[in-house]
């Protein structure tokens, strides 16, 4: 359902900008290129699911989505370790996400992103 949202909000800030005056279409939509950060997507499956389904019936609706999804890192206080975590190794839903050091042990905040961080409409 998080992911269903997303996207929504996503579709619907494209769909706003192919309608304003002189910004239409520029050919048929190739690709849209999405940048997301991993705290705001729980499953990359999922998201492009409600992809296709939001954009049936809609100038998107033969496009190919492009879903990049940025890495949650850490760096680590202890050690100086930085690098990213494997994909779950984070629960999005917590405020402040800790995750355990590779290297170390210690625990530390992670980073990464909570939203959109890019898009880009490829046109044909």
């Amino acid at each position: 359902m998080h992911e269903y949202d997303l996207m929504q909000k996503v579709i619907a800030a494209i769909l706003a900008e192919l309608t304003k005056p002189g910004v239409g279409p520029q050919g048929e939509v190739l690709e849209v290129a999405l940048k997301v950060g991993a705290l705001a997507v729980h499953s990359e499956a999922a998201t492009r699911q409600a992809y296709e389904i939001l954009t049936k019936g809609t100038i998107l609706e033969n496009s190919r989505l492009d879903l990049t999804i940025l890495p949650v890192t850490l760096a680590c206080s202890q050690c100086g370790h930085q690098g990213p975590l494997p994909e779950g190794e984070v629960d999005p839903h917590e405020v402040t996400p800790l995750a355990e050091c590779p290297q170390c042990g210690a625990v530390s905040p992670v980073q990464g992103e909570r939203g959109v961080a890019a898009i880009e409409l490829r046109w044909e």
